[in-house]
């Protein structure tokens, strides 16, 4: 399959999922986002860990602050992601990177009405205001998806910002997808700027891989 083939089936499959997460009732996403939270927190690799990387989910996504709370109160660091642009307010997604900075706990409601938390330019929740956390202090990073399959391949937005910030010299962290079990296919389409993650939580199952094999081992 040539890179515009990979493209258009991508556009496809992102297509697809976002029909079936919009199917899902309210209560329905709060127990996925409860599930997910319970089955992460009993992980050894993340009970282990000082310093997590989370997303700051959107209402589409897996919602991740119950699994923040959970975090804060075992005394572990939050650190998450900030898109930062080169060339100013103007810049293209080629001149945007992701970097990692510092959440304070906040005993509120929701990841929304967090305090330090704010939309950032491309509509990705933010923290303007804080300081980084260097890629070497990371022991796990949990990330969002469109979509992921059996074999630990990851679909995201099409930003890459996930897949470029997984090259940045220094990363150890753990590579752990979130997602609804919707979310989870036999097969998505990847590309040579993919990267595989070591292990996929949904609410339905948790499943680790040997990455660079995509074999996935029972968990």
């Amino acid at each position: 399959m040539d890179t515009r083939d990979i493209a258009v089936a991508k556009a496809e499959t992102r297509r697809a999922v976002a029909e079936s997460l919009a199917q899902l009732t309210p209560s329905r996403r709060r127990a996925a986002g409860i599930a997910v939270a319970q089955r992460v927190a009993g992980l050894p690799v993340v009970q282990a860990a000082r310093t997590l990387m989370a997303f700051l989910s959107l209402p589409t996504e897996i919602d991740t602050w119950p699994l923040l709370r959970w975090a804060w109160g075992d005394g572990k660091r939050i650190a998450v992601p900030r898109i930062e642009a080169a060339g100013g307010t103007a810049a293209t997604l080629r001149q945007r990177t992701m970097v990692a900075v510092l959440l304070a706990p906040a005993d509120v409601e929701g990841v929304a009405t967090h305090p330090a938390v704010r939309p950032g330019p491309l509509g990705i929740l933010e923290v303007p205001d804080a300081p980084p956390v260097a890629v070497a202090e990371l022991d796990v990073l949990l990330m969002p998806c469109q979509a992921v399959d059996r074999r630990g391949n990851r679909l995201g937005k099409g930003g890459g910002f996930f897949d470029q910030f997984l090259r940045m010299p220094g990363l150890r962290a753990a590579r752990i997808v979130l997602a609804f079990h919707e979310q989870v296919l036999d097969e998505v389409p990847v590309g040579e700027n993919d990267v595989p993650v070591e292990m996929i939580v949904s609410d339905a199952e948790v499943l680790t891989f040997s990455v660079g094999r995509g074999a996935p081992r029972p968990t």
